[in-house]
């Protein structure tokens, strides 16, 4: 198989995942359950990977770092956690995942006022729009309690926001930030506290390899956050709620120490890795989209559209876009009038190629592109791709955009 669809899930882990697993299965007790061996080997791994995981985001401290079994969880401990209410504001954008919209359509249920960024005609995040929005909130409202819950990078293109102007707009506007870091965390830097990030939420098993069911949200000191669930936490028993220390406070019931000792595995693996990683994976995205270029010049006409930053609602061609603009190893297309499912269906069934086809969890990108029917065809790319697997890909495509 060749393996395209990273940004669902990694699925050429190190090894040294799969290993630690099996060894913790074969070792840990619940942690912060006991004082055997056991137990105090599971707290000690789920401490390091805690601490691994500061280091990596630039939190304040590993007691900030409470475990998730995915990005979804965080982020819904983080959207309902702030315990906005009816007339207080929350600010997301269309190229959101359905993590971040289904919370807030909840809320806005409920009466918390919900805006939706727009985007710029290479569906970039309109960042005039956003400081429009938070300025015209607090002018008309000095009091209002505003939230900002924003993707790092699309799902879907591959786009990828500005941080540090999200960052000054939120303080200049006193909006408190949750990042949705799902495609980004260990793939693109990201510093905490330089950036000013109150709330950062990401899964631990797309680029950080870990094991599927790991998650993390991150929540600055300071913020305080209702918990999701209620529950046992191995400490404070006598009291009728969840403990205030973090980060007891947001995990209820025996983490998933299994899965986390694999994901603690991934991160010491990768460690001095992640930069030569990342150009390794973009430098496969250039190449799948310098192919698709001159599939369309061979064509006399874009016959293989690409969604996103640098493509034909770009002037600039998509093999030459600026390296100093960040982005993600993820290219979208589609192919003719073709369904988006069966261009993927063929790609797998011709070559074992797996790519994402459908609406990728993402509809107001979609109604965006108007492509809610057909859906989109993503391919994204991790460090274990090759160059000739690129090849094949793009080879697939040229016999497809000729049999139309």
């Amino acid at each position: 198989m060749i393996y395209f669809d990273n940004a669902a899930t990694s699925y050429n882990r190190p090894s040294c995942v799969k290993e630690a697993v099996a060894a913790a299965i074969d070792a840990f007790g619940n942690p912060s359950r006991g004082a055997y061996s056991a137990s105090l080997d599971a707290d000690r791994c789920l401490f390091e990977t805690r601490m691994q995981l500061a280091a990596l985001a630039g939190a304040e401290g590993s007691d900030c770092v409470a475990f998730t079994m995915n990005a979804t969880q965080a982020l819904s401990t983080a959207i309902f956690g702030l315990g906005l209410q009816a007339g207080d504001h929350l600010i997301v954008s269309l190229q959101e995942h359905n993590s971040v919209l289904r919370p807030a359509y909840r809320l806005r249920e409920r009466g918390v006022v919900v805006h939706f960024v727009g985007l710029k005609a290479d569906a970039r995040l309109d960042m005039e729009d956003l400081e429009q929005t938070l300025r015209t909130i607090r002018t008309q409202n000095p009091d209002a309690r505003i939230a900002v819950a924003l993707s790092h990078g699309s799902n879907v293109t591959g786009n990828v926001i500005d941080l540090s102007r999200v960052s000054a707009l939120c303080s200049e506007n006193q909006a408190t930030w949750i990042l949705d870091a799902a495609q980004t965390m260990g793939i693109i830097p990201i510093n905490m506290r330089r950036l000013g990030i109150d709330i950062l939420c990401f899964s631990g098993h797309k680029a950080l390899m870990g094991p599927q069911g790991t998650g993390a949200i991150i929540v600055r000191r300071g913020i305080r956050l209702s918990p999701l669930m209620a529950g046992g936490s191995g400490i404070r028993t006598f009291l009728e709620t969840m403990p205030q220390e973090m980060p007891e406070h947001l995990e209820a019931g025996t983490q998933n120490a299994h899965s986390i000792a694999g994901l603690h595995a991934a991160l010491a693996f990768a460690e001095g890795k992640r930069e030569t990683w990342r150009a390794q994976a973009l430098s496969l995205r250039k190449q799948l989209l310098s192919g698709i270029d001159a599939i369309n010049r061979q064509a006399g006409e874009e016959r293989i559209h690409v969604y996103g930053r640098g493509t034909a609602v770009n002037p600039a061609p998509a093999s030459c876009q600026s390296d100093s603009e960040p982005v993600l190893p993820t290219v979208a297309f589609n192919i003719g009038q073709l369904e988006a499912a069966d261009v993927a269906d063929r790609l797998w069934r011709d070559r074992q190629i797996a790519v994402r086809a459908g609406g990728h969890c993402a509809p107001l990108i979609h109604r965006f592109f108007g492509t809610e029917k057909r859906g989109i065809v993503r391919a994204s790319f991790s460090h274990a791709n090759t160059p000739g697997q690129v090849q094949i890909l793009i080879e697939e495509l040229k016999k497809i955009e000729r049999s139309l």
